[in-house]
């Protein structure tokens, strides 16, 4: 496998694109008959233009720098962390799949968690399949049983 089509250099080059909000970038990284579902809210995007539209269009306008590369720093054989706006908390898996796990924090100051699952071909994301979690507070009844982690 190539850098050019390895995975991780893939996932480098999205960040890049979106600290830029180089929307054209990003759609290249995706094939043109990629799929992105977002089984939560039942929607499903087809094509990389439909995503760049997406982002282009987003209410609140997509902020800049909102991952810090400088910060990232390789944890293991293919888990990486990355703060602090988007926070990438790992990247797992081999081949042709990755398994992304995000703290990302909104340009309404909302903080969410994301999990994406995404698939590779080409040299290009293929197909993802992203989960978004809004950060909560534990109730209370609970915690004498559990840890506070964040």
């Amino acid at each position: 496998m190539s850098a050019s089509t390895d995975p991780q250099t893939i996932l480098n080059r999205w960040i890049e694109a979106l600290n830029a909000n180089d929307f054209p970038a990003i759609e290249d990284l995706l094939t043109e008959d990629c799929v992105i579902d977002y089984p939560q809210s039942g929607e499903i995007i087809r094509g990389g233009r439909n995503f760049r539209a997406i982002l282009e269009n987003y209410p609140s306008r997509l902020g800049r720098d909102t991952v810090d590369p400088a910060s990232a720093r390789l944890i293991g054989g293919d888990q990486w962390a990355i703060t602090p706006s988007f926070a990438l908390v790992r990247i797992s898996g081999v081949g042709d799949s990755r398994t992304m796990i995000l703290k990302e924090r909104y340009p309404d100051g909302s903080v969410w968690w994301a999990i994406h699952f995404a698939e590779f071909s080409s040299g290009k994301i293929s197909k993802a399949t992203v989960y978004f979690a809004p950060v909560f507070d534990p109730p209370e009844w609970r915690a004498q049983w559990v840890e506070r982690g964040r």
